[in-house]
């Protein structure tokens, strides 16, 4: 029987409205009476006439589920924050989105347009591999899943039929697998004997999603494409608007061979933003008026680092000095190299020429990875392990160190800039790493984020967003700033102490800078060709501010 409006369950959650009802489960908006706001409310109602030993299987998986996903925590996914049993049902809570499913967006409006819909798979593509790094496959990625908030974020919800996957044992470690949608459906998810699924299974449910959403219609099921091939009709000859580029994408998402479609999330983001990629500086549309005039003032300054303004003040007795602490510092790097990478070449990774590339595989989140391929993984780190090779130090500008699992810069105020470096040479990456501003002044006047191809002094492009909801790129060069996209605001940046996700993109001459799925600016330079990466935050104000990164990928493009 549905649990009735205004019914308590949990002594805590009071029902108001049934959202959704399947074989086994329903799913309520409710009220947490505790801390008085909405949730959504999970109920599994087994089927009458199960055996105890299914009903059993049942319930493990639920608790499997539950403990599972508490444990993930990403602005693109929802959050579990409650589990409990009562009256022989098992109950999950999770935060209540609001907003309307991508389907009812559909139905409402046709096919949606090409730039919104890349921009929402992005953020997407994020949420799943993220998901697929920590061994947790979603298995019904569908419009119906997908939550578009008013503020025009997209939330993955509904992992009913998720499951563990170990890469050392790529079988089904849950004992009931759904088969999901079927137009969404790959068809590994119908066949328990075809062996398992694994995150490609994700990619087939996407690629479906994005062809509902270009073409306003769903694609033929996996088993009617198999049986009539003719049935599947691309989304170009649909939608004449969608671009060749977008289609390609699609077409390989939905390939029925696993091995034929993106091997990963990462990959297919990466295909995705090279179909919507940009090659020309982009200018903001808003002028820079309403932050404070002081950021724009600091184009003028070099980053001020390791008091490198007083030594040049000294004379001939400040350069000798400096020339002390650069070579201790070089020293220290070297030392922080050779305990890393087992070698010396001053803490660069160097390539082995010699080493195979390995086939593609699904690994669990692995500290600090250095793979030598075009278009893999570079380095990954969620800085866990102080050895991992980042700058550790105390300046008069600030601080770089590690604490607890993240890598934290402080910047101490009064326009003051400070960065760390990995102590790695690159040349073109896509970096990508969680930011969480723990600290500012009063009006969050200040900028952190991703430094690419940094020369060793600060030099190179500083791709930033602020506290008060602004970004840019800029290059540092010979002591002095120059903006290639200056201030501009974007409703996609958290302000405050909030945490927000950056890529950060330099490819070739072209930069782009992209925060919580949504991409903000593009440039074109081509100063800089290779140089290390560095996390840097700069204060405007009196007060310091304290910036915590965590869960940096660096891919190749």
């Amino acid at each position: 029987m549905p649990l009735e409006t205004g019914e308590t369950v949990g002594d805590r959650y009071r029902i108001v409205r049934l959202l959704g009802q399947g074989g086994m489960g329903a799913v309520y908006r409710a009220w947490d009476t505790r801390l008085n706001r909405p949730v959504a409310l999970k109920e599994m109602t087994p089927q009458s006439g199960l055996d105890a030993r299914l009903l059993s299987q049942l319930r493990r998986q639920f608790q499997q589920e539950a403990q599972v996903l508490a444990t993930l925590a990403h602005p693109n996914l929802v959050r579990v924050t409650d589990y409990f049993s009562g009256d022989d049902n098992e109950y999950l809570v999770m935060d209540f989105v609001d907003g309307e499913s991508l389907a009812d967006r559909i139905q409402r409006e046709g096919a949606q347009s090409e730039d919104w819909v890349t921009a929402w798979a992005e953020q997407l593509l994020d949420a799943l591999a993220y998901c697929h790094k920590r061994g947790v496959i979603h298995r019904d990625v569908k419009p119906q899943n997908i939550i578009v908030t008013p503020e025009g974020q997209v939330v993955l919800v509904d992992f009913g039929l998720v499951k563990l996957w170990d890469p050392q044992d790529p079988q089904t470690r849950t004992v009931m697998r759904g088969a999901g949608t079927p137009e969404y459906a790959p068809p590994e998810q119908y066949d328990l004997g075809m062996g398992h699924t694994d995150p490609r299974s994700d990619i087939y449910g996407l690629g479906a999603t994005l062809y509902h959403a270009l073409t306003g219609q769903a694609p033929p099921t996996a088993t009617q494409r198999m049986a009539t091939p003719a049935s599947f009709v691309p989304p170009r000859r649909i939608n004449v608007d969608v671009s060749s580029t977008t289609e390609e994408v699609v077409l390989k998402a939905l390939q029925i061979a696993m091995e034929h479609r993106y091997q990963s999330a990462a990959e297919m983001r990466h295909a995705l933003e090279g179909s919507t990629s940009q090659t020309s500086i982009v200018t903001p549309t808003r002028a820079h008026t309403e932050i404070a005039p002081a950021k724009p003032e600091a184009t003028a300054e070099p980053p001020a680092k390791h008091t490198r303004g007083i030594l040049l003040g000294l004379g001939g007795a400040g350069l000798a000095l400096a020339g002390v602490l650069c070579l201790a510092l070089a020293a220290g790097a070297v030392a922080i190299g050779l305990f890393v990478l087992g070698g010396g070449n001053n803490g660069r990774a160097v390539p082995a020429a010699s080493t195979p590339t390995p086939p593609p595989t699904f690994p669990s989140l692995v500290t600090v990875t250095i793979i030598p391929e075009v278009g893999s993984i570079l380095l990954e780190d969620d800085f866990e392990d102080p050895a991992s090779g980042w700058e550790i130090g105390d300046y008069d500008t600030g601080s770089v160190g590690y604490d607890g699992s993240v890598y934290v810069v402080t910047a101490l105020g009064n326009r003051e800039t400070m960065w760390g470096t990995a102590g790695r040479s690159f040349d073109d990456v896509i970096v990508e790493v969680d930011t969480t501003q723990v600290s500012a002044g009063p009006n969050n006047d200040n900028d952190y984020g991703v430094v690419c191809r940094e020369q060793g002094n600060g030099d190179g492009y500083h791709m930033l967003i602020s506290g008060d909801g602004y970004y840019a790129i800029a290059k540092a060069e010979a002591g002095s700033f120059s903006w290639l996209v200056d201030w501009a605001e974007s409703d996609a940046i958290r302000k405050g102490n909030a945490t927000n996700r950056i890529r950060a993109v330099c490819d070739g001459p072209t930069l782009t800078l992209s925060a919580n799925g949504q991409r903000l600016a593009t440039a074109e330079d081509a100063t800089f060709a290779s140089g290390d990466i560095a996390l840097t935050a700069t204060s405007y104000e009196d007060a310091p501010t304290e910036i915590h990164f965590d869960n940096l990928t660096v891919y190749g493009p």
